[in-house]
């Protein structure tokens, strides 16, 4: 998939629609990887992208909830006033996806809480981010272990954030504060470093990601932890350490 998907063009702009409000709306899942990769990266790895998924301030809920119904898009009534404080879900005007946005907190098998890190970069939530919030599934599938290898492709590992650089140091801090988080999120880099060589074809791709896979994990392991992270560990995974999250239906 080498050209530019439909609805990856309706999501840039409906962030620079709502940029044009001074809402900061920033994209998350697929779409945000997709928009983040190499040309060669979404040829491998592009797929159909089905919905939108977006972050944005709690405290501008209301104005980006009169942006999205202005353009069209129908709330779900039922599940907005039931979770609104914390997301919301509406439906494209001729109902072919969705859009599912998260308020300053992402909450699935574990929460993130991203509201200092909404306006880090252009379009997307940082490439930590992005990362955390795919391996964060503790029952992950194929689609998001591809979408986590996909960003990795041409990422680099860095101390920072910024086009094409991966901040390690925000996932070990993250990951050393929470033993349920870095526990299902090393869990899954090795789901991702078994499933590499089926995923991606050419050698020296393989090697690279490898590579950066090897490296995190061992970045995170070596991260220093927190005294609720360590009392936790005492426990393990006798209780499990993460969340069921609610299926929504669409």
């Amino acid at each position: 998939m080498t050209g530019e998907p439909t609805l990856v063009t309706e999501a840039r702009r409906l962030v620079h629609e709502a940029a044009g409000r001074s809402l900061p709306v920033r994209l998350l899942g697929g779409v945000a990887i997709w928009v983040r990769a190499s040309g060669e990266a979404r040829a491998a790895l592009g797929r159909e992208y089905p919905d939108l998924d977006f972050v944005a301030h709690k405290r501008q809920s209301r104005s980006l909830r009169d942006l999205l119904e202005e353009q069209g898009y129908v709330p779900e009534r039922v599940f907005n006033a039931t979770h609104g404080a914390k997301r919301l879900l509406y439906h494209a005007p001729d109902g072919a996806h969705h859009v599912d946005v998260f308020l300053d907190v992402f909450e699935m098998s574990h929460t993130l809480d991203l509201s200092s890190r909404l306006e880090v970069e252009e379009e997307t939530l940082p490439a930590a981010e992005l990362l955390l919030t795919k391996l964060q599934v503790a029952e992950i599938n194929r689609k998001d272990v591809s979408d986590a290898v996909m960003l990795l492709w041409d990422h680099e590992l860095s101390e920072a954030d910024g086009p094409g650089l991966l901040n390690v140091a925000r996932a070990a801090d993250l990951c050393g504060a929470d033993w349920g988080l870095y526990t299902t999120i090393t869990d899954n880099l090795s789901r991702a470093r078994e499933l590499a060589p089926e995923l991606v074809s050419g050698a020296d791709d393989r090697q690279r990601i490898g590579g950066r896979i090897d490296e995190l994990r061992r970045r995170l392991e070596e991260a220093p932890k927190s005294m609720s992270w360590r009392m936790r560990a005492r426990v393990g995974r006798r209780v499990r350490w993460y969340e069921v999250p609610e299926e929504v239906v669409r």
